[in-house]
């Protein structure tokens, strides 16, 4: 068989653990995205007591189409972990399998064999699914706490108790509790300022009041390329671009990109984080998710070190409060809330229709499909690069097919956005997400599209659909000085279609979204329009969806 990495397989094999080793060493199961060994098993005992095993699965990479360059990232940080380790005193077990990665563990263990494996508590509930099915075909795992997280899952529950139908969970009660437990940003019981979100303060377009940093680059090593070359010959059919791929493959990396994030991009992150710009598409963004979300980075310390530089007077309270509120507030409340909902497959309705009319079992692995708002319309070729003729949604597209990344704003006022007002499935954005975007994982992805972007959970987590017309995003961004259509017409030959879809959307929920207090304003001025005014709006907004559903869309 012919080797997937022999540059790779060289340098790892002297690693290899002997008979003796595999006896009297502590063996723990190094996740696909838990590379890091600053907290859990790797630190309790030294490194030449310690195996690792770490496992490369085409199987996993192969269940959906995943970005190129995300797979890059993952197996070029995955196969440096495994060499980071091994310089330490680990013996590392990497093994390539087709199969799952419980299947190859179960595999190892029976042939090696291999003693009782340590895991971390893996984040993802795909990965949890494959090692309960593992465990019953007897893989001997001893699950612990995943450290890597700043809160526990008994924070959560204290906040709003057992999962319960029909409870609103809202991110900033949650964020409180656990900034008072841990004394972030706290002093004598109260918040620093004052009050414990500046969200307020952190909502300006950018027209060039401070100059960009230029990112830092991380040309690929000779590793990398290797992989790179692995992921153009076994995923080239995947999404998106692989040619230019510059990010942190090493924990030094990862550590430079975190330092120069701290030192230029956060003291101006706050006023601008909501801003978006087709000629600096990056903005004041770190960029860092993508590697928070492989435990390359850490929330405790970045958490830590943005309090102190706001302390020490480097960072504006505003900017580092609203990036630690990501951190501290979105991310652990958006995780806790996927575990506690089982990936919002508790939620009543979300059984896929299929599953119902064969009268079949449910698969474990298929995703929930909540649709408070009865949205079902293909995702359009739009999102796969086909241009669409709105600058804002054809910009935002094209970086994400080229890097596998956009900044939070662009995600959800132009991606979701859209995809929300036209009625396209949530489920299939979700989907689109998971695999488009570098930092995407289950538990982030699910929560944050199905809850917040789309409103398909009903208000499980946000008070009001995050949706506008164009005067945000012509507020907010550039995008609307270089588009076709005028975001300031909402019927007619030139106008710019979000308008006039934002009206019927409202129109279209008004049973479900009418008796929203946070919605009369709106709901008031939509009432006061003409009939001649609405037949044209709903014809504009049908000729939007009409056309952006009329291209084929690409298969994978």
């Amino acid at each position: 068989m012919e080797s997937i990495a022999p540059k790779f397989e060289r340098l790892i094999k002297p690693a290899y653990p002997t008979g003796k080793d595999l006896k009297d060493r502590r063996w723990v199961f190094i996740p696909y995205d838990r590379f890091t060994d600053r907290v859990g098993p790797l630190t309790q005992q030294a490194a030449e007591k310690t195996g690792i095993v770490i496992v490369e699965s085409t199987a996993k990479a192969h269940r959906r189409p995943y970005h190129k360059k995300k797979l890059v990232l993952l197996i070029s940080n995955m196969r440096h972990f495994a060499l980071e380790q091994a310089a330490r005193g680990c013996k590392v077990i990497y093994f390539f399998s087709p199969n799952s990665h419980a299947t190859a563990l179960l595999e190892l263990q029976q042939t090696l064999p291999l003693p009782d494996i340590t895991v971390m508590q893996p984040a993802e509930r795909e990965l949890r699914l494959d090692i309960a099915a593992a465990t019953k075909l007897g893989l001997k795992l001893n699950v612990v706490e995943d450290t890597t997280w700043f809160s526990t899952t008994e924070d959560f529950t204290k906040v709003y108790g057992a999962y319960k139908a029909g409870r609103s969970y809202v991110m900033d009660r949650f964020y409180r509790v656990v900034r008072q437990k841990s004394g972030v940003l706290m002093k004598n019981g109260k918040p620093v300022g004052g009050q414990f979100s500046y969200d307020a303060d952190n909502r300006n377009p950018y027209k060039g009041q401070v100059p960009i940093p230029k990112p830092l680059s991380f040309p690929p090593d000779e590793l990398t390329l290797e992989v790179i070359d692995f992921v153009a010959r076994e995923y080239g059919h995947h999404f998106g671009e692989i040619e230019g791929f510059d990010s942190p493959v090493t924990q030094a990396d990862a550590d430079r990109a975190w330092t120069f994030t701290l030192e230029h991009l956060l003291p101006h992150f706050g006023p601008y984080e909501d801003a978006m710009r087709d000629d600096e598409l990056q903005l004041f963004h770190s960029r860092t998710s993508g590697l928070v979300n492989l435990s390359r980075l850490l929330p405790a310390q970045m958490i830590a070190e943005a309090a102190q530089a706001i302390e020490n007077g480097r960072v504006p309270l505003a900017s580092g409060e609203g990036f630690i509120r990501q951190l501290m507030g979105w991310r652990e409340f958006m995780r806790h809330l996927h575990e506690q909902t089982d990936g919002y497959r508790l939620l009543a309705g979300t059984i896929p229709q299929e599953t119902k009319k064969l009268k079949k079992k449910a698969d474990p692995y298929a995703g929930a499909v909540p649709t408070a708002l009865n949205a079902s319309l293909p995702l359009p070729a739009a999102y796969w690069g086909v241009k669409s003729g709105l600058h804002c949604l054809d910009t935002v597209v094209e970086q994400v097919v080229q890097e596998g990344w956009s900044h939070h704003i662009t995600r959800l006022m132009v991606l979701s956005n859209l995809a929300t007002l036209c009625g396209f499935s949530p489920r299939e954005l979700t989907d689109w997400f998971w695999f488009a975007y570098v930092d995407a994982y289950d538990w982030v992805v699910e929560t944050n599209v199905l809850g917040m972007a789309t409103y398909a959970d009903g208000g499980l987590t946000a008070t009001k659909p995050y949706v506008s017309g164009a005067a945000y995003i012509n507020r907010m961004s550039n995008y609307c000085g270089h588009c076709q259509y005028d975001p300031k017409r909402s019927t007619g030959e030139g106008s710019c279609p979000f308008t006039a879809l934002y009206w019927t959307f409202l129109e279209r929920n008004e049973a479900v979204l009418g008796g929203n207090f946070r919605m009369q304003m709106p709901y008031n001025t939509l009432r006061k329009k003409s009939g001649p005014e609405l037949v044209q709006l709903r014809a504009r907004a049908d000729e939007a969806v009409a056309h952006l559903q009329s291209f084929p869309r690409p298969k994978y």
